[in-house]
């Protein structure tokens, strides 16, 4: 039973943005771990594209789902919260989304000759990312929760250094893929369905600003994740 169990508040992290609801999901989580027979159907773990998505609205068809996206997390963070807004609530699957704002102190490590972040920053940004989620990964095997990785979105021309932002994140979308088949995880690749034919660029009229999904850029990763999930809860 759930309340036999210690109940678990992390307390503050490192990263301001990701101590923003900490009292609220302590709050949350507390009703949710000691309410008998309660069980999570989905689980939706992130950043700002996860906290801003009404996930009960997409996704309501699948039963009961919680949200427990941060706006300014990184994949570090989420993996140092990830044992009391994911774990300890254990629910059937569990869908991360995270990493984006790992790449934006490379907005400081740009090679004046290449114009490209420098190579070794990529490497350092990527191998975080990486390693938090294969953290994740294995704690969510450990307590029996399936566990899905989602692909970084593309950015829209709003956003500085788009074109080599974009190109960042497919490596890191790349490495994530590789690191899934090897843990026998499943990836969703929202990346490939958000871009145009260049494999790069945003898709026009799904951004609100060039990071975040309006209810259009929502529905392209409903498409990709919605199949998924009916096989998944047989729908």
């Amino acid at each position: 039973m759930k309340n036999e169990r210690e109940f678990l508040t992390p307390g503050d992290c490192e990263n301001n943005d990701t101590n923003s609801r900490r009292c609220e999901f302590d709050i949350k989580n507390e009703q949710l771990f000691f309410t008998p027979d309660s069980k999570i159907d989905i689980l939706f773990a992130g950043d700002s594209i996860t906290h801003f998505m009404e996930a009960g609205q997409f996704y309501h068809k699948f039963g009961f789902i919680v949200n427990r996206g941060i706006g300014g997390d990184m994949a570090n963070t989420l993996a140092w919260r990830f044992a009391a807004d994911v774990t300890q609530l254990a629910p059937r699957l569990c869908i991360i989304l995270v990493g984006c704002n790992n790449l934006w102190f490379l907005e400081d490590c740009i090679d004046s000759e290449t114009g490209d972040y420098r190579e070794e920053d990529q490497q350092k940004a990527v191998k975080i990312i990486i390693d938090s989620h294969v953290k994740m990964i294995n704690e969510a095997k450990e307590n029996g929760i399936e566990i899905w990785v989602g692909s970084l979105l593309p950015q829209g021309a709003q956003v500085g250094n788009n074109a080599i932002r974009n190109k960042i994140i497919k490596r890191v979308n790349g490495e994530l893929e590789k690191m899934c088949a090897e843990m026998g995880v499943t990836f969703i690749d929202y990346f490939s369905n958000m871009t145009k034919e260049d494999g790069l660029t945003l898709l026009d009229n799904t951004s609100r600003e060039g990071i975040h999904p309006n209810h259009a850029g929502y529905e392209l990763m409903r498409q990709v994740l919605e199949p998924k999930l009916c096989e998944f809860f047989k729908k």
